[in-house]
């Protein structure tokens, strides 16, 4: 197949779905060839990087798809908790009602290049804040809200460990239900 069949966007979704699965670390050109059914020389020919430009292009692609899913619907105008169920639909929807591991705690394991972890931790600043307007717009202090933020980010990416680790997504859609009342609820 050649490199112009593929979009970036099935691309990145492909080599989001195999970094979810295998980590960095566990993920090598090979299987990422045989994820895309691209040729090696044409996943070179793409990210000439490799493997590393790879994981770099899917983090950016889970960066976009949160920014216009879920950060830009936290700061539209409108009641605060009704801007947090209209995200949790779509953090279901992301993380497969819990079935899908976190692609930041996936490829923030042991190999994780350091532009790759800055990315990253980038990332989960954005949720923090992001969770944070949302707090300071239902009345909490900036420290508060900052706290229910951070609280809000360990719920989704400890309910996300648990639910696999267990096998009961129940934990995260419990988690996930929950969030409303913890970012709006002073």
């Amino acid at each position: 197949m050649a490199h112009s069949r593929l979009n970036d966007i099935d691309l990145a979704e492909k080599a989001l779905d195999l970094f979810r699965q295998q980590g960095y670390e566990g993920t090598s050109l090979n299987d990422l060839a045989a994820a895309t059914g691209l040729e090696k020389a044409s996943l070179y020919y793409r990210f000439p990087g490799g493997k590393r430009d790879m994981a770099l292009a899917a983090a950016a692609y889970v960066g976009e798809w949160f920014e216009e899913n879920i950060f830009l619907q936290l700061r539209e105008p409108g009641r605060p908790i009704d801007r947090v169920r209209a995200i949790t639909r779509k953090l279901r929807l992301f993380y497969g009602d819990g079935a899908k591991p976190c692609i930041l705690d996936a490829l923030s394991l042991r190999g994780t290049p350091p532009e790759l972890a800055a990315a990253l931790g980038g990332a989960y600043r954005a949720w923090i804040e992001s969770f944070a307007v949302i707090a300071r717009d239902s009345g909490m202090s900036s420290r508060a809200a900052e706290e229910r933020g951070r609280q809000a980010l360990i719920q989704i990416e400890g309910s996300l460990v648990l639910s696999r680790v267990t096998g009961d997504r129940k934990i995260f859609l419990h988690a996930i239900a929950s969030l409303p009342e913890l970012l709006t609820r002073p």
